[in-house]
C-alpha cells in the first residue's frame, strides 16, 4: 500500500514539476535564434545589456520575469541577450564576431536597448531604455502581432 501511495504521489508531482520548469523562458544564442525564427515564423527579440547597468538589471529581474512579458515573448519572439562588453562569440549569418562587436554593428548607443528583428534577422524596430512591465508587454504584442505595420503604438493602445 505504501508503494502505491508513493507511486500515485509521483504521478501527481512529476507532471506539475515539469510544467513549472517548462514555464521558464530562457534566451538562446543568436545563431540558434536565426535558425528557429524562420522555422517557427517568429521574430527575434535582442536584449542588449551591460552587467554593470542598473536599468539592465531591473529589466532582467522585474521585466523579463513578468508573466505578460514572458507570454508575449513566447508567442511572438525568439529571445537573445547580447552583453555589450562580452568577448563571447556570436554568429550572424555566417559572420563570427564578439557580442560587443555585434552590439556595435547594431549601432547600439546605450543600454538597455531592445532590438526587434524579423525572422530573417533584419531590424524592424529599436527601443532604447528601461520600460515598465506593462508598457513592455504591450510593445511586444504590438510588434509581435505586426500591428506596427498599419497603426501607431498609441492607436494600438486605444483599442
Amino acid at each position: 500500500m505504501k508503494k502505491l501511495i508513493t507511486f500515485i504521489t509521483l504521478l501527481i508531482f512529476i507532471p506539475s514539476l515539469a510544467a513549472a520548469q517548462g514555464s521558464t523562458l530562457e534566451p538562446v544564442s543568436l545563431e540558434e535564434a536565426l535558425k528557429i525564427a524562420p522555422a517557427e515564423d517568429r521574430k527575434i527579440l535582442v536584449d542588449v545589456y551591460a552587467a554593470w547597468c542598473p536599468y539592465c538589471q531591473r529589466m532582467e529581474s522585474n521585466v523579463y520575469t513578468d508573466e505578460g512579458v514572458l507570454e508575449a515573448i513566447s508567442e511572438y519572439f525568439v529571445w537573445v541577450r547580447i552583453n555589450v562588453e562580452s568577448d563571447q562569440k556570436v554568429n550572424y549569418h555566417g559572420t563570427e564576431m564578439t557580442e560587443a562587436e555585434f552590439a556595435r554593428a547594431l549601432d547600439n548607443e546605450n543600454v538597455p536597448t531592445t532590438y526587434f528583428l524579423n525572422k530573417e534577422g533584419a531590424i524592424v524596430g529599436v527601443q532604447p531604455g528601461y520600460l515598465a512591465e506593462d508598457v513592455f508587454s504591450n510593445l511586444l504584442n504590438f510588434i509581435g502581432s505586426d500591428a506596427f505595420l498599419n497603426q501607431s503604438f498609441d492607436e494600438y493602445l486605444e483599442q
